[in-house]
């Protein structure tokens, strides 16, 4: 499957300018949101190509516009791994709680989660 590097920038007239270097010049659209990028994008390559969409994948990157953006978005990832990270050590401090005699009440309280929620821990 053919992977289409898409690139956006922001113009000053309040349109994202979006264009597939990898087909050229020619290769570019414009859209009013970033979220209608792909769409306009896959018109491009049809024409350009003759592909279909579903026979190529986009790997869409952008011009940052602000650097709140750029740190909400990294905040975001380091929130999701710290998430995996306590979901991951909830598990263990569960079933090592169980392990030692403790209700799935008091695992719940001591942990933070719901007695059901341990009890489904130990048990899946």
């Amino acid at each position: 499957m053919t992977v289409y590097d898409v690139h956006a920038t922001w113009d000053d007239t309040g349109w994202w300018i979006v264009t597939v270097p990898d087909l050229g010049p020619s290769a570019v659209t414009q859209c009013r949101r970033l979220d209608q990028a792909e769409r306009d994008v896959a018109e491009v390559i049809e024409l350009l190509t003759g592909e279909m969409p579903g026979s190529y994948a986009l790997t869409l990157s952008w011009d940052e516009v602000t650097a709140a953006a750029t740190d909400a978005r990294r905040l975001r990832a380091e929130a999701e791994q710290l998430a995996d990270r306590a979901r991951a050590a909830t598990k263990v401090a569960v079933t090592e709680l169980r392990h030692a005699g403790l209700s799935y009440r008091d695992i719940g309280t001591m942990t933070g989660i719901s007695y059901q929620r341990a009890q489904q821990l130990v048990e899946g």
